[in-house]
């Protein structure tokens, strides 16, 4: 029992943050973009949450659903590279 759970604890741990997110957009990348043109897209695991018009309209509505755990907004028709806070990937929280 104790092999099974540290062999899960390490399969977790190799698998990049937000690694499924980024994929399902960049597989889907044009059709999102003709959807949803400069919309902000929230995107959890490999599903689209929603579109808003704003960051932080995203922002505010993935904390709501999954509180600090993570997830990606991205503004469509961009190709900048993905936020990243440390703090939050470590799992240290920002305030208490």
């Amino acid at each position: 029992m104790t092999e099974e759970l540290t062999s899960a604890a390490k399969d977790t741990n190799t698998k990049p943050l937000l690694d499924d997110e980024i994929s399902y957009y960049e597989s889907r990348k044009e059709e999102l973009i003709k959807d949803h043109i400069n919309r902000h897209l929230l995107i959890k695991g490999s599903e689209l949450i929603g579109s808003f018009e704003t960051r932080d309209q995203a922002i505010a509505e993935g904390y709501r659903r999954y509180g600090v755990g993570p997830f990606l907004v991205r503004l469509t028709g961009e190709d900048t590279p993905v936020g990243y806070v440390p703090a939050l990937a470590l799992g240290i929280p920002l305030c208490q």
